[in-house]
């Protein structure tokens, strides 16, 4: 696929992309009430989890027009990192989790007069960090391919979208404004 990129007599515009990404992670009260529940389970007397449920990241890439409103992209994303806190009683201890994770991508994009559809796959790789008192343990907590889907609005090579990102049971979504550099 990176041939079909680097051979521009070929097609009629190839292009390069990338900005930041605003992600929700979808982290209900449920989520955050079975980690509670996990952690009394433990021994704890009581426990309270919070989370904003947003991370920043970013995604960059190349693309190149098949046909006229027709394009495929390959890229990176970096999906950010979701913080949750933890305070629990008994004994009292302060426990950060994160997630961070990233992927690569690759799309079909229908334009139509600035605005588009994408839709594709991404493979991504999670990791997880948890910190306390004690000290902190990173740990792997998945990978996998699933789809992903985006709307997005293009003008003067400015672009704003909308992106989907399927993860196993699980979903996650941004919000992003990014660059196009033809070439």
């Amino acid at each position: 696929i990176f041939l079909l990129f680097l051979n521009s007599n070929s097609f009629s515009e190839n292009y390069v992309f990338g900005g930041v990404k605003i992600f929700n992670y979808g982290v209900d009260k449920s989520d955050l009430q079975q980690i509670n529940t996990s952690l009394v389970n433990l021994g704890f007397s009581s426990s309270t989890s919070e989370t904003d449920n947003t991370g920043v990241g970013f995604d960059v890439g190349m693309g190149v027009e098949l046909a006229d409103g027709f394009a495929v992209e390959a890229g990176y994303v970096n999906y950010g990192t979701l913080e949750i806190t933890t305070k629990t009683t008994g004994p009292v201890e302060n426990i950060k989790t994160e997630i961070s994770g990233d992927g690569v991508t690759v799309a079909g994009v229908l334009n139509a007069e600035g605005f588009y559809l994408k839709g594709g796959i991404h493979s991504w790789d999670f990791t997880g960090k948890i910190t306390a008192s004690l000290g902190s343990s990173t740990e792997p907590l998945g990978t996998g391919t699933d789809p992903f889907f985006g709307i997005g609005y293009n003008a003067n090579n400015l672009i704003t979208s909308f992106e989907y990102y399927v993860i196993d049971d699980g979903d996650i979504a941004s919000v992003s404004l990014s660059y196009k550099i033809p070439f």
